[in-house]
């Protein structure tokens, strides 16, 4: 069974390059994993860390990317570069590490380095969150009952006519083909933008009828999570309409945490959702290529050179499966 840990086993998978792994479980539904990265894992990641590094560093008199090796770990620092190895050593190792313990984690884990130095193992510890257990309602049925809601596919002489008298209000001039008609065009994009939103709407009535009919205790460290992604999210919004997130908590006379406490309950249901479809993508074994996994994830690092790859990796793979399990439940 396929989990979103298995987005990390890489061609190595079956080299072990970790070694004295040990699992602690927490009360509160955590797992402490320890152990080490062998020096030959770090030295197979060294090239691959080298060449990030690489993209990121400005050095005057080289182009970006094209800094030579040596010039390189001179400017930076041995110490540096073993740092950014250690990274990307982890990054292909985690799920490994994973399979190893027989956990089921879910969220993002907390990786720390506890000892690191030339010539030596990694020592790390990982903290992930475990995946709760809970029993699925009858997702197939639920998903045939959400899709009977009617749909909104026609599209009115009087829109169009909306569309086109904005057009030119605006002055704007739209890019048409040879012999192709506005008025068709118009149409054409209003009810694509229709389907769309049908789309998103029977999704949304799917998941919240999906957790509507499951009985499951969500982890505070996973709501708490999502909030921090919902309030960052936020934050990005107001600072992208020119405000700054101080001055609009003042607009509103509200605190952060005022926010946060306003906001738990969605998060508490969209951790419950991601629960689920992630229980869906297991039970069904529905997950990406690693075709389709590599292909997105070295998109968005090529567009975000300075996130961290194992978190890439992790968003790119939940977003390619929820895809998948969505696509699924539409068949039934």
């Amino acid at each position: 069974m396929q989990s979103l840990v298995d987005c990390f086993f890489m061609s190595e998978k079956n080299h072990k390059h970790f070694d004295k792994i040990k699992v602690e479980k927490t009360p509160t539904g955590e797992a402490i994993i320890t152990g080490e990265i062998t020096l030959e894992s770090l030295q197979h990641a060294r090239s691959e860390a080298l060449k990030h590094l690489n993209g990121k560093v400005e050095l005057s008199g080289f182009r970006k990317g094209n800094i030579p090796e040596n010039v390189l770990v001179k400017n930076l620092g041995e110490m540096k570069v073993l740092e950014e190895t250690a990274e990307v050593a982890l990054a292909h190792q985690y799920g490994n590490i994973i399979s190893e313990a027989k956990l089921k984690p879910i969220g993002r884990p907390e990786v720390a380095i506890t000892k690191l130095a030339p010539g030596i193992p990694l020592e790390f510890k990982i903290t992930v969150t475990l995946e709760p257990e809970f029993e699925l309602p009858d997702y197939k049925k639920i998903s045939g009952e959400a899709k009977k809601i009617k749909e909104d596919v026609e599209v009115s002489d009087t829109e169009v006519d909306a569309v086109i008298a904005e057009i030119e209000k605006r002055g704007w001039k739209p890019e048409l083909k040879e012999g192709e008609d506005l008025r068709v065009k118009a149409k054409e994009n209003i009810l694509e933008e229709k389907k769309f939103r049908n789309k998103e709407k029977r999704r949304l009535s799917i998941v919240e009828a999906l957790t509507k009919a499951t009985n499951l205790k969500i982890p505070k460290l996973l709501i708490d999570s999502e909030l921090d992604r919902m309030i960052g999210q936020f934050q990005d919004d107001v600072v992208h309409h020119g405000m700054k997130w101080d001055e609009y908590l003042k607009s509103i006379k509200k605190t952060e945490e005022d926010i946060r406490k306003e906001w738990r309950e969605k998060a508490e249901e969209r951790s419950k959702a991601e629960l689920i479809m992630l229980k869906i993508a297991e039970a069904e074994k529905l997950s990406p290529t690693n075709e389709e996994l590599e292909r997105e994830t070295t998109h968005l690092l090529s567009h975000h050179k300075d996130a961290d790859p194992m978190r890439v990796r992790m968003y790119v793979y939940q977003q390619l499966q929820n895809q998948k399990v969505f696509e699924f439940l539409e068949t039934q």
